[in-house]
C-alpha cells in the first residue's frame, strides 16, 4: 500500500488521489514519476465536497514513444467514470474525481507556454495533445502553492511559469473564451461547444447556480489577478466582486452561496439570472481589458 499522501491534503482529496495513483501503477506502471496537487489546494481555498482535485502529472521519457500510451491514459481517466457518476448524483459534479494534465518528463522546465502536453481529462472529457491548465496562471499557482503527491518536490521541478506573459495570457483568455461565452448568455444559445457548458447555459428554467459562479467568479478572478498579480480563488474574486462592482451585489450573492454552500438566495429569480450575470460579465470584461496597472503593462491591441 503506498504511504499516505502530505498532511496538507484534506482527508477526501488524499483518499481520491491515493485511489488514483493506485489505479494508474496498474494502467502504466512507472508512467507517472511526479504529480502535484493544484488548483484550490494550491491556494488555499479548498471546500470539501464542492472544489475541483486538479493534478499535473509528469510521464516518464520512456513512456512517449510506446503507441499504447494514450489508450492506457484514457483508461485511467475511465477509472473515474464512478466517481464522476457518483459525484454528479449528489449534485458534486466534477469535484468527486481527479482532472489532470499529462506533461512530459523532458519539458518539465521548459517555458509553460512551450509545453506541448500529452493529455489531459476534466470531468467526462479526455483530450488529446491538450491541456488548458498548461498555462502561466496555473504554473504560478503550482510553483507558489502546489502539494506534491509523487517524486520530487514541486520546488526541485524547475517549472517556468512565465511572469512576463501572466498578463497577456489573462487578456487573450478573457478576449477569446470569457466575451464570447458572455455573448451566448445573451444570445440564449441552443447549442455550446463542450458538454458541461450546455448543461450550464441551456436549461430552460434559466441558470443555475453553478453556471453563475462559473460564469461570475472566473473573469473576476482574472479581473483582480491584472490589478494585483495575485491569483485567487473563486470565494475571495466573489469578495472582490462586491468590492469592485457593487451594482451586481444580487448575482454575485448565488454565485458566492454556491462556492459556500450555502442556501441560494431567492433574489434574484432564476429567470434574471441570465441576464444579470451577462450584464456582471460585461462590465468585468470592459474594466479588466482596459486596465493599467503595474501588474499589466502589455499594450493594448
Amino acid at each position: 500500500m503506498p504511504p499516505p499522501l502530505p498532511p496538507a491534503l484534506p482527508a477526501e482529496t488524499d483518499r481520491a488521489v491515493r485511489s488514483y495513483l493506485r489505479a494508474a501503477d496498474r494502467i502504466l506502471p512507472g508512467g507517472i514519476i511526479a504529480c502535484a496537487v493544484t488548483g484550490s489546494i494550491a491556494l488555499g481555498a479548498f471546500r470539501p465536497g464542492r472544489s475541483d482535485i486538479d493534478l499535473v502529472a509528469v510521464i516518464a521519457d520512456e513512456w512517449r514513444t510506446r503507441p499504447d500510451l494514450i489508450r492506457r491514459l484514457r483508461l485511467l481517466h475511465l477509472t473515474q467514470v464512478p466517481r464522476l457518476t457518483l459525484g454528479a448524483a449528489r449534485g458534486r459534479g466534477v469535484s468527486a474525481c481527479c482532472n489532470t494534465v499529462f506533461i512530459p518528463e523532458s519539458e518539465v522546465s521548459r517555458p509553460v507556454t512551450e509545453i506541448r502536453p500529452i493529455a489531459s481529462h476534466t470531468g467526462e472529457i479526455f483530450d488529446v495533445g491538450d491541456a488548458f491548465d498548461v498555462n502561466p496562471v496555473i504554473w504560478q499557482e503550482l510553483e507558489d502553492g502546489g502539494v506534491t503527491v509523487r517524486g520530487h518536490p514541486v520546488a526541485d521541478w524547475g517549472l517556468d511559469p512565465e511572469p512576463a506573459e501572466l498578463a497577456p495570457w489573462i487578456r487573450t483568455n478573457l478576449r477569446e473564451y470569457w466575451m464570447p461565452l458572455a455573448a451566448q448568455l445573451r444570445d440564449r444559445p441552443r447549442r455550446t461547444p463542450r458538454a458541461l457548458l450546455r448543461r450550464l447555459l441551456t436549461s430552460p428554467r434559466g441558470l443555475t447556480a453553478d453556471a453563475v459562479s462559473w460564469c461570475v467568479l472566473g473573469p473576476a478572478r482574472m479581473h483582480h489577478t491584472l490589478a494585483t498579480g495575485e491569483i485567487i480563488g473563486k470565494e475571495r474574486a466573489g469578495i472582490h466582486m462586491l468590492e469592485t462592482f457593487p451594482q451586481h451585489a444580487p448575482i454575485t450573492e448565488v454565485a458566492l452561496a454556491k462556492v459556500r454552500g450555502e442556501r441560494i438566495p431567492s433574489p434574484p429569480p432564476r429567470h434574471e439570472r441570465r441576464a444579470l450575470t451577462a450584464s456582471a460579465m460585461d462590465d468585468i470584461l470592459a474594466a479588466a481589458l482596459g486596465y493599467r496597472g503595474s501588474h499589466s503593462d502589455d499594450p493594448e491591441d
